[in-house]
């Protein structure tokens, strides 16, 4: 490895064939700002941050799409949470941890729209184990495991809400929903209600053999009370749905 030492906050290169490169940055009070770590002169690899000496984050860099970063994040105490961006958008499952660097929470987020969105939440207790109580997330099922072409087979989806009480959900579906759901109100839409105990059953096939993917979004709302009676207000909250499946 070579190492570079840097005062200020201009980067540079040096050319340093089939090497690493170590390239350090003080504050002004001279202790270390970053570390930042580059192959073949050009390829940034990743990034260790540091506030006041201590490290705050690390950026590890994906070689297959530079727009995609894992990041860790620190506290004085270790580990704070780590998760993949893109375009420094969180993406994917995120994991939380607490003081004594127990995981404490799992939070999905998805690109909807081009916004982050925090899609699903699992919670747990001090010794790993699944607060549903605290959480909201939906499980699938596909009645046979063999998907094939122009053939029906059931779909069951069961839920636990965000809003834990008093709400009415819906699932709605489209196979013309994109992958973004940028056109859910452009589009024609069917909807199910809910059974028993948040479970949600469709009957659904697909046309074209290969990767498909089956997309909707869980609606749930319920209607706030107001100090007049002629005014109705609704809160509600969607969850996601996307569904890869492969079809013979």
């Amino acid at each position: 490895m070579k190492k570079i030492i840097l005062l200020g906050i201009t980067f540079f290169f040096v050319s340093c064939k089939n090497e690493t490169q170590e390239i350090i940055q003080y504050d002004k009070q001279g202790r270390v700002a970053s570390k930042n770590y580059v192959s073949n002169n050009t390829s940034l690899d990743s990034v260790i941050n540091f506030t006041n000496g201590i490290i705050d984050s690390k950026m590890f860099f994906s070689k297959d799409n530079e727009s995609s970063c894992y990041v860790k994040y620190y506290d004085k105490l270790g580990i704070a949470s780590e998760g993949n961006t893109i375009n420094k958008v969180k993406d994917g499952r995120w994991k939380y941890y607490d003081s004594k660097n127990r995981l404490r929470k799992i939070v999905e987020y998805k690109n909807i729209c081009n916004e982050e969105y925090a899609n699903q939440e699992f919670n747990y207790d001090e010794k790993g184990k699944l607060l549903a109580n605290k959480s909201s997330y939906y499980t699938y099922k596909f009645k046979t495991s063999k998907l094939e072409s122009n053939k029906v087979n059931e779909l069951t989806v069961n839920y636990v809400p965000f809003i834990k009480k008093g709400t009415t959900s819906l699932l709605v579906f489209s196979p013309e929903f994109d992958s973004s759901f940028c056109n859910i109100n452009a589009v024609k839409k069917d909807s199910v209600s809910t059974t028993t105990h948040l479970t949600f059953k469709i009957d659904v096939s697909f046309g074209d053999k290969g990767k498909n993917n089956f997309r909707g979004y869980i609606l749930e709302y319920y209607y706030k009370e107001t100090s007049d009676k002629n005014v109705l207000k609704t809160r509600e909250r969607k969850t996601f749905i996307n569904i890869p499946v492969v079809v013979e």
